[in-house]
């Protein structure tokens, strides 16, 4: 709601490291799964790592160390037989705990289930949270964030949103808190940045994201990483309008920085 070929220079690196750090042991995303290897080349500017995050308990009902415990039992549940594998038996099974203690926190399947999807959401806003903090304060810093973080390898957050894809389709309601997240994000991304460019990057970001979660990817690594460079660079502000003027005149696209057209925003 993703391992990735490819990694862009050290911004990528710490990226996939507080990645790691905010998903580690539990269970959508930045949007927006990806395959293996290393992403070569890039030449990002280098900026500063971002604090170690620091997590803040959310109150829930039961014991918060329990539930959590069986929220990732029900995660190991999906991951190994998928969604259709899901009950609260399994999940009573797996946690070690009996189905009475599953139902005090979670009454019913869908009410796990709807646990499971806000999870991994709050998991992606931390994340992207975490990568624009990385980044200078400057526009398209957003969007810049929302891309480096969606094209960081596969984890486990992108592998259950794959395994609850089906199950999520069937219920509208369930997935009312991934609509309300991709609108926010969405809004976010193009305070900014033009429309279009966003709506751009978004796109190819999030295609990307669904390819190789169904393991339907056409790119080699060489492929994937000059794609990734490329949708970093699209998500500076004004690499858009300098597209345009450069198809205009006939030229190759710029690879710096540029400025709009005049007239353009």
């Amino acid at each position: 709601m993703r391992e990735r070929q490819g990694g862009v220079s050290d911004d990528m690196r710490g990226v996939r490291a507080r990645r790691a750090e905010v998903g580690a042991g539990t269970a959508f995303a930045d949007q927006p799964v990806h395959n293996s290897s290393k992403i070569s080349g890039g030449s990002m500017p280098k900026t500063p790592k971002a604090p170690k995050p620091v997590k803040t308990p959310v109150k829930t009902r039961g014991r918060p160390n329990s539930r959590e415990a069986m929220l990732d039992a029900a995660q190991d549940v999906v991951l190994e037989g998928g969604a259709g594998k899901l009950t609260l038996d399994a999940v009573a099974r797996r946690a070690g705990v009996s189905k009475g203690g599953v139902m005090y926190n979670f009454p019913t399947k869908e009410a796990l289930l709807k646990a499971m999807v806000e999870r991994v959401v709050e998991h992606n806003r931390h994340a992207h949270a975490q990568v624009t903090a990385s980044l200078p304060d400057r526009p398209g810093r957003s969007l810049k964030a929302y891309v480096m973080n969606s094209v960081q390898a596969l984890d486990v957050d992108d592998r259950v949103s794959g395994a609850l894809l089906a199950a999520l389709n069937s219920d509208r309601a369930l997935l009312a808190p991934v609509a309300e997240y991709f609108h926010g994000r969405f809004a976010k991304l193009v305070q900014d940045v033009p429309f279009e460019q966003a709506a751009l990057v978004y796109l190819a970001t999030e295609g990307l994201w669904m390819q190789e979660l169904l393991q339907l990817s056409p790119f080699t690594a060489k492929q994937r990483a000059q794609m990734v460079r490329a949708l970093v660079r699209m998500a500076e502000p004004g690499q858009l309008a300098a597209a345009e003027a450069a198809a205009d005149a006939g030229k190759p696209a710029p690879h710096g920085k540029a400025t709009s057209k005049k007239g353009k925003s």
